[in-house]
């Protein structure tokens, strides 16, 4: 269920910046259709993202994401959360009526919100793990936000080209994660999934047009259930033990 609610996340919020960037040059219907499908894919991308982390109380509130508004990150998260919904309040509304110039503001605002929030999908997945090196994290990060990006290519319009980086990024993202927890998941066979998705991403694109969303939400589902086992198997691993005290001088 962890996987799913995580592939959820991923398609809806992803598509929040990728479908706004592609209808920013006009096609009406295209941008009617997206209109009527933003708000209710943003609602249901939150949904998810909120059972999910209701699942992992002691994790959250370690990352400093719980309580969400009493903490600077989830402070940050739901004010972006709340300009990305008026965003689409005013598509919804606008439909094609709307300026060309509101569709990159919509997409670059949207990014913004994906950022902060694998990011902190990063921070929730170290809880009271091993965190390891903090540019890890950040490079993690960013490599999840990709994964992001390519996954919403699923209900955005035009041929997957963000998916051949998501596929890059997610072998980039096994090399991310502490030692200990990345030789756990090869012992545990979660590099099969993890491979599967890459593949799948990095095929989506040659593959004919009935097949490229298919795919592209089969390698979502994949890369949702690899982020959720890593997260789960981070919690259980033991941290790394601290330093031998040294002897003062003299004793």
């Amino acid at each position: 269920m962890s996987g799913l609610l995580a592939a959820i996340v991923l398609v809806a919020w992803g598509g929040q910046a990728v479908a706004p960037w592609r209808l920013r040059r006009g096609n009406e219907a295209a941008r009617r259709l997206w209109g009527h499908a933003a708000l209710p894919l943003l609602l249901t991308g939150t949904l998810a993202a909120l059972l999910y982390v209701r699942d992992r109380p002691d994790a959250a509130l370690a990352a400093g994401l719980s309580p969400l508004l009493a903490t600077l990150p989830g402070r940050i998260l739901t004010l972006l959360l709340a300009a990305l919904l008026g965003a689409d309040l005013i598509l919804a509304l606008g439909k094609g009526r709307v300026e060309d110039l509101g569709w990159p503001l919509a997409a670059t605002l949207s990014l913004l919100f994906l950022a902060a929030a694998s990011l902190g999908a990063e921070l929730l997945r170290v809880g009271e793990g091993q965190r390891g090196p903090l540019p890890l994290l950040f490079a993690a990060a960013g490599c999840r936000l990709l994964v992001t990006l390519g996954a919403g290519e699923a209900v955005a319009p035009g041929r997957p080209l963000l998916a051949a980086l998501a596929g890059l990024a997610l072998p980039l993202y096994f090399l991310c994660l502490p030692p200990r927890l990345a030789h756990t998941l090869v012992a545990g066979g979660s590099w099969l999934t993890l491979a599967a998705a890459a593949v799948l991403f990095l095929a989506a694109r040659w593959l004919p047009a009935s097949l490229r969303r298919p795919t592209v939400i089969a390698a979502a589902l994949l890369a949702g259930l690899f982020f959720a086992q890593a997260g789960d198997l981070s919690q259980v691993l033991p941290s790394d033990p601290l330093p031998p005290l040294q002897p003062l001088p003299g004793r």
